[in-house]
């Protein structure tokens, strides 16, 4: 079962899949809300919008096209074939849908709509980046800074995301400078819950001078597994182990149970994760 997880994850079809449709819920959450306010979405996409609302001689669909042009030609040789052309499919898909996807959610008030278009377009990113590609533009070449130079992905963001939030500021006024804000916080928050909530684990730290029975009683119940390190404990001096366990909301009750059942004494300790890559977890990206 987990190896057919696994082979669905690094299909093409399904990677197509969430491409396909991360794009076009993005596109409407732009198209149909943020559009219509004037909000400026954030990375390549937002200097496109921002482009087009400074020099409209091309829409913003031909500006992004435009500015990936460069990007691509870059990446070429700086990333693996799949995350290439998956990123280019992806980027033209949203660029086609930019252009022909005409629609309005009437959404009148300004707050809301931020608030609207911030969880829609965040939705589609997120589930953009569930997929073995990306969005194109500043993720690809997010990637090859990250390469050949050791630059964070995330802080590579954060400082082209801060130059277009100073463009928006020196252009356009106070009140959309703010809602556009409100709508890029709800955005980026949407995004890494997409990316979280079909792989958040919960980490538990059990420890307990019972582990070799706690140990036998998992090894019986179904997908509890753990990894038990050999430790002293501070106070008493005498040996003990910490049973080390990545498991789900379903399963961890099921473990505490056993656990506590089995020494009442143990302490468990239940921490959330946001990502658990590798084993029989999750797949690992490939750029």
């Amino acid at each position: 079962m987990q190896f057919n997880r696994h082979a669905l994850a690094y299909s093409l079809p399904w990677n197509i899949f969430l491409l396909t449709t991360g794009a076009l819920i993005f596109v409407i959450g732009y198209n149909g809300i943020a559009a219509h306010h004037s909000f400026i979405p954030a990375g390549l996409y937002g200097f496109a919008v921002f482009a087009n609302y400074s020099n409209d001689v091309l829409t913003i669909s031909q500006w992004y096209l435009l500015f990936n042009i460069p990007i691509f030609i870059l990446a070429w040789r700086g990333v693996g074939r799949r995350f290439f052309f998956l990123n280019m499919y992806c980027m033209l898909l949203v660029t086609i849908l930019s252009q022909y996807l005409t629609l309005n959610l009437h959404i009148q008030d300004k707050l809301l709509g931020a608030i609207a278009a911030g969880v829609i377009m965040g939705m589609g990113g997120g589930i953009i980046l569930r997929s073995f590609g990306a969005g194109g533009g500043f993720d690809v070449l997010a990637v090859i800074l990250n390469r050949k130079f050791g630059v964070r992905i995330g802080v590579f963001y954060f400082v082209i995301n801060l130059i277009l939030m100073g463009l928006i500021a020196i252009q356009f006024d106070a009140d959309l400078v703010v809602t556009t804000l409100i709508m890029l916080f709800i955005s980026s928050y949407i995004t890494e819950y997409a990316l979280s909530v079909f792989n958040q684990k919960k980490a538990v730290r059990i420890i307990s001078y019972r582990n070799d029975e706690i140990i036998m009683k998992m090894r019986h119940a179904k997908r509890l597994n753990g990894t038990l390190v050999h430790g002293t404990g501070s106070y008493s001096g005498k040996e003990v182990g910490m049973l080390f366990c990545i498991t789900d909301n379903i399963r961890m009750k099921q473990l505490e149970s056993l656990v506590f059942d089995t020494d009442p004494n143990a302490i468990f300790v239940v921490e959330n994760t946001f990502s658990v890559i590798g084993s029989n977890f999750a797949p690992r990206k490939l750029y």
